[in-house]
């Protein structure tokens, strides 16, 4: 083989091998099982769900600090590179207190998923200096039970029943970002998968793995 030849035959080579490469990578993206947006909880429950989760291929999108329309942002930016099987949501502690109006955003939320992804949305608990959020919690019940893709984690049970600790009244201590990831992973195995036979199930149960606060 001639010099010229073997270099033709090696870039040859190379550009197939770039084109594999991407390939692979667009189909690592587009394959996502988990795909995770939310607040200043959610960038707090990352680094102890995603080794609960094993090997699903997670996508994160969180910031501290936004509210469920700077969320949407997020899930539209992400929808453009991936299709997610399940879509765990943190957000509605930075929004306001009106009911009707968080109601119109998980609606908008929910039209922007794909129809067949399963979404698991946490419930909210936040200082009475943030307003009120009961009337939150219920327009995400509510919503549950309108909608079968989603799949409530009561985390304000687990807050109220003393399961967690929040040191300032909003965040997690470790324990308690611990205990908030193993509720995610734990509603994403009841409520998410194939065999599931409970759709909308509110998971509020303690994990086995994360023991309650004393």
């Amino acid at each position: 083989m001639t010099r010229g030849m073997g270099t033709r035959v090696g870039c040859a080579l190379l550009a197939l091998l770039g084109v594999l490469l991407a390939a692979a990578g667009s189909a690592s993206a587009s394959d996502a099982d988990v795909l995770v947006v939310g607040d200043s909880l959610a960038v707090g429950t990352m680094p102890y769900l995603a080794p609960m989760l094993g090997g699903r291929n997670i996508v994160s999108a969180a910031k501290n600090g936004i509210t469920t329309p700077q969320g949407m942002s997020l899930v539209r930016r992400e929808l453009r590179a991936v299709t997610p099987k399940t879509v765990v949501i943190s957000l509605g502690t930075n929004d306001g207190s009106d009911p009707k109006r968080f109601a119109d955003r998980v609606r908008r939320t929910m039209n922007l998923l794909p129809a067949d992804a399963c979404v698991v949305w946490a419930t909210i608990i936040r200082p009475a200096r943030k307003g009120d959020y009961r009337g939150l919690n219920r327009v995400l019940h509510a919503a549950k039970r309108r909608d079968p893709r989603i799949v409530v984690v009561d985390w304000e049970h687990a807050v109220t029943g003393g399961a967690v600790y929040l040191p300032d009244g909003l965040h997690a201590d470790e324990a308690g970002y611990r205990h908030r990831s193993a509720m995610i992973a734990d509603a994403i195995e009841l409520g998410c998968s194939d065999e599931s036979d409970s759709p909308g199930v509110t998971a509020s149960r303690t994990p086995r793995s994360t023991p309650r606060r004393a």
